[in-house]
């Protein structure tokens, strides 16, 4: 990972840091025997409403059908123990997708009850910091966090109330964000924050506010996300990349590939950044989670972006988070679909290398 020193605390990263160690070269691995990475969503409501996230929509959320509510533990266990079925562990166990997970009271539970299963390699979260405290923060490093993302949107309580719209004590979850650093053992901290049009005074103080509280440290650019047709994400400031990788062009997204996201109902899209639930192939409730990475439905959306035609789909056609997508499979896109055909044809899984991602 490459990082910049700082004199106390933290390291100055970008998010890039953190997703692109030891990718693996997709092309030479795929078709997978299990997804890399698997997304659970304890819950997709949330007690903020910034003014760059579709959550925080409501009408949008609307007009798209989106349903919100949280993850019972028993789904949450019976997909853990699905991920166990697959012949090989999952690399990165994220238990977050569109609201905010610590919500879920249940939180630290499914924290613990993953963990205790070794379905996966590595646990994180991302969080807004709002639910921490002394007792709920050792709750969750004890019951073996990895990593926790913080997502700040302001360093001040009127900053909170013009981003967020959420009136919010500012000293307090500094505090309480302190104490999960000091609590954190071998859990590591990423506390970032979305450059909104923020001043070199603000900047400035993010740094001397949470620098000394945590691993690591990041200014992030507004992303965008997928169905980027309904509504500028990025609140004008396109064209940029909210994590320091280049915007590149591309035919194919390789996220179906190598990633599951289960939303807090049991549906299962194949991306983190589908927030309207449009690239949904299965019900977690229903079905195995190795019977969907391998069933009809995920194999015809795969067919759909190998073949060109990713425009079919809602979220992925105008999908301004694709450019950002690390792994490029264009050039190979023929290659893979003729590995996957031949897969699904004999029936069998190809034997193929795998490795950390």
């Amino acid at each position: 990972m490459k990082t910049q020193s700082a004199a106390s605390g933290g390291q100055r990263i970008q998010p890039k840091d953190l997703r692109c160690e030891e990718r693996q070269c997709l092309p030479d691995v795929i078709p997978l025997p299990a997804p890399y990475v698997v997304y659970i969503e304890p819950s997709n409501l949330c007690n903020f409403r910034c003014r760059f996230c579709p959550t925080a929509d409501k009408d949008l959320l609307r007009k798209v059908g989106r349903p919100s509510g949280s993850m019972g533990i028993d789904l949450f266990k019976k997909i853990i123990g699905d991920l166990g079925a697959f012949p090989n562990r999952i690399k990165l166990l994220s238990l977050y997708k569109d609201g905010e997970p610590t919500i879920n009271r249940a939180f630290s539970e499914m924290v613990r009850y993953a963990k205790a299963s070794g379905v996966a390699e590595r646990i994180w979260t991302k969080t807004n910091g709002s639910m921490l405290s002394p007792s709920f923060n050792e709750e969750i490093v004890s019951a073996g966090l990895d990593m926790v993302h913080i997502s700040v949107e302001g360093v001040s309580a009127h900053a909170y109330q013009t981003i967020a719209d959420v009136s919010i004590d500012y000293g307090k979850l500094v505090e309480n964000i302190a104490d999960l650093y000091a609590r954190r053992r071998g859990c590591r901290i990423y506390i970032k924050i979305a450059d909104a049009g923020l001043t070199a005074e603000e900047v400035e103080k993010f740094h001397h506010d949470f620098q000394p509280i945590c691993d690591y440290i990041g200014i992030e650019k507004l992303m965008g996300w997928s169905h980027s047709d309904l509504k500028d994400f990025t609140l004008g400031t396109r064209p940029n990349t909210y994590d320091g990788l280049p915007l590149v062009p591309k035919v194919v997204c390789a996220y179906p590939f190598y990633v599951m996201a289960v939303n807090w109902n049991g549906a299962v899209s194949l991306c983190g950044n589908d927030w309207a639930h449009k690239t949904v192939v299965g019900d977690a409730s229903r079905q195995s989670m190795r019977q969907i990475w391998e069933g009809d439905e995920m194999f015809e959306f795969r067919k759909m972006m190998l073949e060109g035609r990713r425009k079919e789909n809602p979220a992925c056609g105008n999908c301004y988070y694709l450019q950002i997508v690390p792994d490029n499979i264009d050039k190979q896109r023929k290659d893979i679909l003729a590995n996957l055909t031949q897969e699904r044809c004999h029936g069998a899984r190809l034997t193929r290398p795998t490795s950390s991602r």
